[in-house]
Order: structure tokens, then C-alpha cells, then sequence
């Protein structure tokens, strides 16, 4: 290709060339796709930003760095990239001149040393002004670089830097990793004729000028000349680059496939995405299945085809499964139907293993094979205590205690949670599970169905793993809500037992999802519990291998911190749990928590409010960091002390607030408090508060009405200014929450 300099342009008085790096390997796995587009485009960034070559975009914004990928490569394209560094000047100070300059105004030996060490002139020396006075100094000029020599050093560490859930080794096992191994090496610096290969080398590959296509066009490489060229010779070759094009063509063309059928397609935006990144070229593609498989539960048909041959299920208008699927391939068109035939055939042996399990799995009931979970293990560390049976027996246990603190809730049903608990987790044992694992539980409460075994056991077996992470859905009964909350909690409680809690980003057992789970669904679908104590029960359950106590504790508090923190400012979630005090009151009732914080984010913006807590924040800084140690030693104040006016009214209102402020009172309701009363009650000291601090001097010289009035902050300060939450936590202006994160 030709030298670069004909293929500038000015940008903002910079001169500019477009620059195009492609990463070409094997098929890098859809999950990962995304995640290393973005990584490759910020490094990169990053590297020339650092390098001084970013050049600013034009104001219309199309002259930023964008990336594109498929399965085969990522792409990173950068329309303005400095041609070249700008020159740096440096201002190198020498000798004082009283030093350096003779009376007679000639240079002395230090000017002259000066700037033989420099390798300038006499000429070249300017005078400056220091702090220090006025010294002789020299402007040295280094010119910046250009940018195809800056690339080839750039480049390299930029790809190699580059990380991924899984990598692998083909050079050598001493060679850096990548997530496939590379093919191919495309750097251009450029655009059109003037275009010019930046030369450098990863793991034995060498860049050039050149792409390739989609696997079905050959492998004959095809040289391109800047990234306009580039984009139209790959669509030309089947390839289309833009996730957001691919994407579109996937949902537009299904929509095509489909039109004057009466079938839709189900809808899965997983799968969607998954076949975006698992294609450079997609064709949708209409088979069908034998209507017989359609007695086999809708949900193992769509998990046979989603999860195991990654089609798109179909259904009519009601919404009933047809015997019918969308592959999506990879490819430009199957005119003869033989690939379409070759799903189907496939398709249909999927269906047939799962009409043989489902059969199969009849012969012996649901209720029959709680003792095969003697065998199953749930956790070898445990022990005898590892096995499913084990588990289920601890579940039991937990669920009987919830089912005691609930007993009279409408809708609540003691033998339903019984049954379901002891049939949770038979389906494990089934040969449908064995085949579909993805399918734990649902097979268990469709099985349950089948055997006769009551709606209610059903529908509490099918949902006992929900919810699977914060955004997924409750379940839909309260029985199976409690049997979801007894097998998340012993998760927690056994991995804790088996010495397996989280660490660092690390958390191979699913800890912290289950602990978050257990705490949406307390929060979320089940009535108030005593969650300290269920916890407490949880643990004796492993008697000798029983974990620690304050450990798990402080577990749970930080899960329950990051699920309040999704809906409310991180100060109120501070406030909220601010203290041991408040942690020990969150746990035993996570309710309540949950509710302090709700209503903490309707007051805390109101002006009073924002004033309240600026002055109890005032009052713990004046008590941890004015006060002595003398000074703090008051618990109580003595009246005789208090002065008329102000303070007077302010212990007045202080002592009022205690009366009232009692869950059993007029700011609660069956004993538990209403905190939008209570924050609207302690904004009415806003106006006491102010004009004591106004006209009255805390720090008094007289020692005892010093103390006396310490001693009032000390008690504003603990039993209502941090009594529900801490007010001090409260930061004015917090940037609020976009609940839907």
C-alpha cells in the first residue's frame, strides 16, 4: 500500500487519518462477544489518548472511535486519529543569573556549562522569573512522533491486554493467552489510495492490508483501502460487522418468514442476542416437528429447543406451542431445504429422548423417591450432612419455623408447605433432570401435577428456585415462596458450614445470589418474619459444624445493603444500617428496614428535612470532636441547669418525642411503626433545633451547664436523631436512584 501522507485531513487544525484494526481468530463464544468488543474499543482509547494521537471529534459527534464484531473478529475504526504527535516545548532552568551573568553583562563559566549540557547555544538563552529570583533557562522543542510509528508499539499490548472469562494457549504454554487463536491481522492508517498497513506482530501473526470473509465465500484474503471499503467488502463476502444490523435483520426477516401464517414467534431476548453473536451473516429459517411431541409439556418443548438447539419456539394467536420452530442460520440461503431438514431430524431426536424420559420417569412417582436422595449429594464438604436427603430434612425444618410465624395468614397452608418441601427436590433423581438440568424444579412441579399430587404442591415445587437473581420473578404462592426461602437460606448456612463463603469477586456456590433471593422474597411476597432468629435456627441445624455467627450476620447485612441500595441513595442505605445497633435491628426484621429506607427517600428531600439532618450531623460533630472526655460524661440532664427560651424548649420537645414516639402509639400500627409519621414528626424539630443553636452557646464556660447541655445533644443524638435512622448519614443533593438499574 502507499505512503500515509496523502490521507490526511484537518480536524479542528489537527491533521487527522481514519485508522482500522481488525482482530481476526476463531469463533470467539456469543457470552463473550460484547464484553470484548467493548474492552478492545476502551483499551485502545485509552492507548491513544495516552499517546497524545486521540484526536477531538467533530461536533457532529461521527468522528468517534467505534467498534463492530462478529464470532471472527473485532473491529475497533477510528475516523480522526492524529497523523501525528503535537511537538512538546520544555523550558529547562539553568543557574541563577546573579550566577551566570558578569557585571558587564558577558556569560559566565555556569552559562556556558549550562548550555553545553544541553547541547544549545549562548543564543538560545532566555531569562525567567522564579519564586527564587531570576535564573537563565532554555526552551527545548522535541517533535511529536507520527502516528505510524507510535501504532506498531501501541498496538501489541492492546490486544494482549485484552481479557476474558476463559482463554487458551496455541503458541506455546509460556506465550500470552488469547480467548481463540488469532488468524489474520488487519491495521490500516488511511483512507483510499493514500492508505498504508501499520506493521506489527501478535503471537506469531503478522498485520497486513487484508480481511476475509464469511467461511462459505473461501479463503482467498481481499486487501482493502480504509474502512469504507472494508464494510462494503464484507457485506459483498456475507459478513455484516454492526450487532445492531444483524440484530435488526434477525427480527425483520423472522417477521417476513412468518407473514400470512398465523403463527408468532416467542418472543426470547436471551436467544436473540445469542444468535447475534453467534452469526456474521443471518437467515431465518421455518421447520417443523411432529404435532404428537405437543403432548409433552410446554415447558420441556421450549427448553429442548431454546437451550439445546438454540431455535425459536412458535405459537398461535392463544398462545398455545405449534409444531413448528425458527433456526437461525449462518449462512445465505438453503434453496435445496436439505439444512432445514437436518434440524428437523435433529429436533426430533431431542423430542423423542424427552417423550422417553418423561415416560420413563412415570414408573416410579415423585412420591417414592424421597429415599434415592440418600444418595444424591448436595455438598461433599458436609459430610453425612451433604446429602439432598439432608437437605431437604434442614428445608423442613426451616419452612415448619416460618409456617409457625404465619400461622393465620390468608393463604397460607402448613400441609402444603410440608408436601412440597418433601417433594422439592425429587426430580433430581429423575431421568428428565438427568437429561435437562436446567429444568430442576419445573419438572418436579410438572411431575407433581401429572401424579396427582394438588395444584398448590405443584405450583410450590415448580417455583421453589425462583426468584434466581434479583430481576427475575417471585413465586406465585405464598407455600411456594416459603419453601423458596428455606432452600436459599440453607444454601447460605451450608456453604458458610462447609467453608465455602464468597470471597472477593469469587462466589462459585452462588452464595450471595441465594442470600439475595431469600431477602426478595421477605421483602417482596412474604408477610414480617423474625429473620435473626430464623437465622440462628438455620445454623444449629449443623450442630458441631455449625458456622459463625457474627460471620454470617455480617453476610446478610451487606446483602440486604446492596438490594436497598438498588432502590435508594447509598447515604440512606448508610443511615439505614448505620450502626451495629441498626444492623441487629435490620436482621431481625429485614421489614422494617426496607421500610425506614422507603420512607427515608419520600422525606429526606423536603426542606426541614434536609435542615434536620445538617443539624444532627452538627450535633455528632460537636460531640466526637469539641467535647472532652470530661465533658461527655453526662447521661442525663438536669432541669435545674436548662435555660429558659431555646433550650428549654428544646428538652421539652426532646422529652415529648420519647412519649410518643412508640410503635403502639399514634406513629404505629400493630406494633410495628409507620415511618412516613415518624420522619414527618421528626422534621417538626427542625424549628427548636435551629434556635438553639442560634441563641445558645454549647461550649459554655461554666462546666456544669457545659456538660448539661452535652449531655441534651447526647440524647437528641441517640434516641431521635439516630433512634430509626442516622440523620447524620444524610448527604443534601445525593444523586437519586433509577429504581429500574
Amino acid at each position: 500500500m502507499t505512503a500515509v501522507a496523502a490521507a490526511g485531513r484537518e480536524e479542528m487544525g489537527v491533521k487527522t487519518l481514519a485508522f482500522l484494526l481488525e482482530v481476526g481468530c476463531e469463533e470467539i463464544p456469543a457470552r463473550f462477544l460484547a464484553a470484548a468488543e467493548e474492552d478492545l474499543g476502551e483499551r485502545l482509547k485509552t492507548a491513544l489518548r495516552e499517546a497524545h494521537l486521540l484526536a477531538p471529534p467533530p461536533e457532529n459527534g461521527r468522528g468517534a472511535l467505534r467498534t463492530y464484531s462478529t464470532p471472527r473478529r473485532l473491529v475497533v475504526h477510528v475516523p480522526a486519529l492524529a497523523a501525528r504527535q503535537a511537538d512538546t516545548v520544555e523550558e529547562v532552568l539553568g543557574p541563577p543569573l546573579r550566577v551566570a551573568v558578569a557585571p558587564d553583562g558577558s556569560y559566565t563559566r555556569a552559562a556556558e556549562s549550562f548550555v553545553a549540557r544541553n547541547a544549545a547555544r549562548l543564543e538560545d538563552l532566555i531569562r525567567t522569573v522564579t519564586p527564587k529570583g531570576e535564573y537563565l533557562a532554555l526552551r527545548k522543542t522535541t517533535p511529536g512522533r507520527p502516528a505510524c510509528e507510535l501504532l506498531p508499539e501501541i498496538l501489541p499490548s492492546v490486544i494482549l491486554g485484552l481479557t476474558f472469562p476463559k482463554s487458551m494457549y496455541w503458541t506455546a504454554k509460556s506465550a500470552p493467552r488469547f480467548v481463540r487463536p488469532i488468524r489474520w491481522l488487519l491495521a490500516v492508517l488511511g483512507e483510499g489510495k493514500g492508505a498504508a498497513t501499520v506493521e506489527f506482530e501478535v503471537l506469531g501473526v503478522k498485520s497486513g492490508h487484508s480481511t476475509f470473509g464469511h467461511r462459505t465465500c473461501g479463503a482467498r484474503p481481499q486487501p482493502v483501502h480504509g474502512f469504507k471499503d472494508y464494510a462494503r467488502k464484507l457485506r459483498q463476502l456475507h459478513v455484516e460487522i454492526d450487532t445492531s444490523l444483524r440484530r435488526e435483520r434477525v427480527v425483520q426477516e423472522s417477521k417476513k418468514l412468518l407473514e400470512g401464517s398465523f403463527l408468532k414467534l416467542l418472543q426470547d431476548d436471551w436467544l436473540t442476542e445469542w444468535i447475534v453473536g453467534s452469526t456474521e451473516w443471518p437467515r431465518p429459517l421455518l421447520g417443523s416437528f411432529a404435532e404428537r411431541f405437543l403432548a409433552l409439556p410446554r415447558e420441556i418443548l421450549i427448553t429442548v429447543m431454546r437451550d439445546h438447539q438454540r431455535y425459536f419456539a412458535l405459537e398461535d394467536a392463544v398462545g398455545r406451542l405449534r409444531p413448528h420452530f425458527m433456526a437461525v442460520l449462518n449462512l445465505e440461503a438453503d434453496e435445496r431445504g436439505l439444512i432445514r431438514q437436518g434440524h428437523e431430524r435433529v429436533l426430533t431426536a431431542r423430542f423423542r429422548d424427552a417423550e422417553f424420559f418423561w415416560n420413563a420417569d412415570q414408573r416410579q412417582p415423585l412420591r417414592e423417591r424421597p429415599p434415592r436422595l440418600e444418595r444424591v449429594t448436595f455438598q461433599a464438604e458436609l459430610g453425612a450432612r451433604g446429602s439432598y436427603a439432608e437437605k431437604v430434612r434442614r428445608m423442613a425444618a426451616i419452612a415448619e419455623r416460618v409456617a409457625r410465624e404465619l400461622a393465620g395468614v390468608e393463604g397460607f397452608s402448613a400441609p402444603v408447605v410440608r408436601r412440597a418441601v418433601e417433594l422439592s427436590k425429587c426430580d433430581l433423581t429423575t431421568q428428565m433432570v438427568g437429561e435437562f438440568p436446567e429444568l430442576e424444579g419445573v419438572v418436579g412441579g410438572l411431575y407433581a401435577a401429572a401424579q396427582g399430587e394438588g395444584e398448590d404442591v405443584a405450583v410450590a415445587v415448580y417455583d421453589h428456585y425462583l426468584p434466581r437473581g434479583l430481576d427475575d420473578r417471585l413465586p406465585r404462592t405464598m407455600a411456594g415462596a416459603i419453601v423458596a426461602l428455606a432452600d436459599k437460606l440453607d444454601n447460605v448456612v451450608a456453604g458458610f458450614a462447609a467453608g465455602l463463603e464468597p470471597t472477593g469477586s469469587s462466589d462459585p456456590f452462588g452464595l450471595r445470589r441465594s442470600a439475595q433471593g431469600s431477602i426478595k422474597l421477605m421483602l417482596e411476597i412474604l408477610p414480617p418474619i423474625s429473620f435473626k432468629n430464623l437465622l440462628e435456627a438455620s445454623c444449629e441445624l449443623f450442630a458441631e459444624q455449625k458456622p459463625s455467627g457474627d460471620v454470617l450476620e455480617a453476610f446478610w447485612v451487606e446483602r440486604l445493603a446492596f438490594y436497598l441500595a438498588r432502590r435508594s441513595r447509598y447515604d440512606t442505605v448508610k443511615a439505614v444500617l448505620a450502626d451495629p445497633a441498626h444492623e441487629r435491628e435490620a436482621l431481625a426484621s429485614p421489614a422494617g428496614a426496607f421500610a425506614r429506607a422507603e420512607a427515608l427517600e419520600r422525606f429526606r428531600d423536603t426542606e426541614d428535612f434536609v435542615a434536620l439532618a445538617q443539624a444532627a450531623k452538627r450535633v455528632r460533630n460537636i460531640l466526637a470532636k469539641s467535647a472532652s472526655e470530661a465533658d461527655r460524661g453526662g447521661e442525663s440532664v438536669d432541669e435545674q441547669l436548662l435555660e429558659a427560651g431555646p433550650e428549654r424548649d428544646l428538652f421539652g420537645k426532646y422529652a415529648e418525642a420519647v412519649s410518643r414516639l412508640r410503635p403502639e402509639g399514634e406513629f404505629g400500627s400493630g406494633g410495628a411503626f409507620n415511618y412516613e409519621k415518624v420522619f414527618a414528626y421528626l422534621a417538626t424539630f427542625r424549628p427548636f433545633v435551629d434556635r438553639f443553636f442560634d441563641k445558645v452557646l454549647v461550649m459554655a464556660e461554666d462546666e456544669s451547664v457545659r456538660r448539661n447541655r452535652l449531655a441534651l445533644l447526647g440524647l437528641l443524638d441517640q434516641q431521635i436523631f439516630s433512634k430509626f435512622v442516622r440523620l447524620s448519614e444524610i448527604v443534601p443533593g445525593a444523586p437519586n436512584v433509577d429504581a429500574s438499574t
